[in-house]
């Protein structure tokens, strides 16, 4: 047992989603369900708008536009305000402006908004021992939350989890989802949100994720047991430099191979850019959160950081299921 975890006697796990609970798949699967919804939102635009004022392009070129310039804009109100979640609807109203659409209906970029979603069904697989762990944690008497960074939420993000599966196990009341409460990690105040649903104090609380900006470093502050459970490709590296940090408890595991999982689950923000990889693995990838978090602020460069032992998780695990070896008891310490 790790020296941070002694006599906290956790009762609260809670988990971010992609990358943790879920993976997205490949890459050319993935693009064919981002054209069917930029379809959507095409039909939708040119039902209800003059489309001789649209750029000249097909449909597909057109959507993928859309969503592109979309993304971009996502990506940059993040950076200016990097603990609050941007409203979904106004760069919809801008792209269109920026078309030469003079008169935007907000009902309208509200649908096309809606448009752009990617249902989870289908997209996004569970990984093979999450609904065992989650079942096996509940079992042993834990309360189980989600604290997630997305902008699709409502009434149909609580459809999709319901039909894969994981509102077995976590009541929708304590689901903490940004693009609902308009903050998002790692900001304090959507963890204490997801603490005061669950009537948990941090001291008694573990937080589980594969972002170290947003999960880890929004966690720890608040007292929370911070655990990185790192991406598939990722976990070899990020298990090797554990290793070598002073008093990190570790679990050994034969790993899967990097290529297992393609793909990566930006938490609906779409594809991150490539940044620079600062000596790390070849081909390594961080999430939107690392990766727009790193950008609001230059200085930071978490995977380095991690590496240098500036940041610690209090625990680095392989799979969800090491879960499991290290709450064996709800609140026993």
């Amino acid at each position: 047992m790790s020296e941070a975890l002694v006599g906290r006697g956790i009762r609260c796990l809670l988990f971010d989603l992609g990358d943790t609970l879920w993976y997205r798949e490949d890459q050319d699967h993935w693009e064919k369900r981002e054209d069917a919804a930029n379809q959507q939102a095409i039909t939708l635009l040119r039902r209800y708008t003059d489309s001789s004022r649209l750029p000249k392009l097909d449909d597909r070129s057109l959507g993928r536009q859309l969503r592109r310039a979309f993304d971009a804009q996502i990506r940059a109100a993040i950076r200016r305000a990097p603990l609050l979640e941007p409203d979904p609807v106004q760069p919809i109203a801008t792209i269109l402006q920026e078309w030469g659409l003079d008169e935007i209906d907000s009902a309208l970029c509200v649908s096309l908004f809606e448009a752009l979603r990617v249902r989870i069904p289908n997209s996004r697989p569970l990984f093979s021992d999450t609904l065992s762990t989650l079942a096996e944690l509940r079992r042993r008497g834990y309360l189980l939350g989600v604290i997630t960074n997305r902008l699709w939420g409502g009434e149909a993000f609580h459809e999709d989890l319901r039909a894969i599966g994981l509102l077995d196990y976590f009541d929708h009341k304590h689901i903490a989802i940004s693009g609902e409460l308009g903050i998002r990690k790692p900001n304090p105040q959507i963890f204490q949100y997801a603490l005061n649903a669950l009537q948990a104090s941090p001291q008694e609380t573990a937080m589980i994720g594969d972002s170290l900006s947003a999960d880890i470093l929004g966690a720890q502050p608040l007292g929370i047991y911070a655990i990185w459970k790192p991406k598939p490709w990722l976990r070899e590296w990020a298990l090797k430099h554990a290793i070598t940090q002073p008093g990190q408890a570790m679990i050994q595991h034969q790993l899967i191979s990097s290529g297992a999982f393609p793909g990566e689950d930006t938490a609906d923000t779409q594809l991150a850019e490539a940044p620079n990889s600062g000596g790390l693995p070849r081909g390594l990838y961080v999430t939107d959160d690392d990766y727009i978090l790193a950008r609001a602020n230059t200085s930071r460069d978490y995977l380095e950081q991690f590496r240098n032992g500036e940041i610690r998780p209090d625990r680095v695990i392989a799979h969800l299921a090491d879960l499991l070896e290290i709450f064996p008891e709800a609140g026993k310490p």
